[in-house]
């Protein structure tokens, strides 16, 4: 009878030395030409990525934020809770030291394309072109174009430079966040029947007119990672939660404002749609009647960043509305914004409240932007790039170095692999 079974095939250490220097051939040839790993150094780029920082969890509202460090904690630095605002400064708080994120960066890519605005890249140093001191930075002039930075905006040829929405999903800096403790209602400025609970912000069943509730904190550049306080007025903001309304004739409005503009998302719910308009201090800017499921209980959302201004409804945008800014029509710096929600002709209860600030790109990496006479203006040269930190206020970037030549360009960063919480695709 035949025997129908394969017969192992001996364990031969020749052959498993042999796959040592292919193995070795290939991971050398994939690093020289196709994908390199690379750890960041610094906070430049937080909180996109992350350089080497301790981990602090807050003892009063149990937030877990990052703080940047260098050789130890500095002793220089506030350490600030970004959810409760409390000062840990002098406190023992629980610390961990952590490294700076891992990334792969594709060396090759720009063979085949050209750099894009909004790219995050890595580049030798531009001072001294050694490729052993490589920066990473957001790409955001390109060759030959004039570059403006003004009221924490980037106008590119004196227009504005919207980011795509990837882009603006990771720039959105968190400002407020439900929080399970009573900080929270530190965080908002109450009056009439509106009231501060665990649930979210409740306001009792009232009469016609409008009751008001505002978010008590001033929303500037503040970044807990750098330990020291924002010194610039943020114009754009974004605003959201979810709505349950009660009463017939309810209405609910979220509103931001910056300087003298107020902008409003008025939401008015009838029996199977939800009526929504958005008004520039009173003026009617859009509207629209919405089919939804439940028009007395949705998600929602209002919006403004790089001049456009936009309403969502269940994560959908149901308007917007773009405001043609120019340096000529933009001021040099907002002396101050805010959030207020308002509500009238029956209770209303907004959960899971949000309030997140765009990047502000300052003009001066040492000075405030109100302390400036003028707003930083760059005209890019041919064959050069210009970049910038998304941690704005700390990052020595093309404000401070000026430019990036093409030749000195390594590639883009494109992948997060470590540590695993923060795992995934840069943007």
């Amino acid at each position: 009878m035949k025997n129908d079974k394969k017969k192992k095939k001996p364990f031969s250490l020749q052959e498993q030395i042999e796959w040592i220097p292919i193995a070795f051939v290939l991971a050398l040839t994939v690093r020289c030409f196709i994908v390199e790993a690379y750890q960041i150094p610094t906070g430049s780029m937080a909180p996109t990525l992350y350089g080497r920082h301790y981990e602090v969890t807050c003892p009063r509202c149990r937030t877990t934020f990052n703080l940047r460090r260098s050789n130890g904690m500095q002793a220089d630095l506030d350490i600030v809770c970004p959810e409760c605002l409390q000062n840990l400064s002098g406190r023992s708080v629980k610390t961990t030291a952590r490294g700076g994120d891992r990334i792969l960066v594709s060396k090759n890519f720009y063979l085949f394309t050209r750099p894009k605005r909004w790219d995050v890249f890595v580049f030798k140093d531009p001072e001294r072109g050694e490729e052993n001191t490589n920066f990473v930075k957001r790409l955001v002039g390109l060759p030959g174009e004039t570059v403006q930075l003004r009221d924490g905006q980037v106008f590119i040829n004196g227009h504005i430079a919207q980011k795509p929405a990837a882009v603006q999903r990771v720039l959105w800096q968190d400002v407020y966040t439900p929080m399970p403790s009573g900080a929270v209602a530190e965080c908002w400025s109450t009056a009439g029947n509106w009231n501060v609970r665990d649930e979210g912000l409740l306001l009792e069943d009232v009469g016609a007119g409008w009751q008001t509730i505002r978010y008590a904190r001033p929303i500037v550049d503040f970044y807990a990672y750098n330990g020291r306080p924002g010194r610039n007025v943020v114009p754009d903001i974004l605003v959201g939660g979810h709505a349950v309304m009660e009463g017939s004739s309810g209405a609910f409005a979220a509103c931001i404002w910056a300087d003298s503009d107020t902008w409003r998302a008025v939401f008015r719910p009838a029996a199977t749609t939800l009526d929504v308009e958005l008004r520039c201090n009173e003026s009617l800017r859009g509207n629209a009647t919405l089919p939804v499921a439940f028009p007395r209980e949705f998600d929602f959302s209002l919006s403004r960043a790089d001049g456009v201004v936009e309403v969502a409804v269940n994560g959908d945008a149901a308007l917007s509305f773009e405001e043609n800014l120019t340096p000529e029509n933009t001021p040099l710096y907002t002396d101050d914004s805010g959030v207020f929600f308002q509500g009238s002709g029956g209770r209303l209860l907004l959960r899971d409240v949000t309030v997140k600030r765009d990047i502000y790109y300052r003009a001066d990496l040492s000075r405030a932007d109100r302390s400036l006479s003028r707003s930083f203006v760059a005209d890019v040269p041919e064959g050069h790039y210009l970049g910038l930190g998304d941690n704005s206020p700390i990052s020595r970037d093309s404000r401070v170095w000026g430019f990036v030549p093409e030749e000195n360009i390594l590639g883009k960063a494109f992948f997060v692999f470590w540590p695993m919480l923060r795992m995934g695709p840069v943007s």
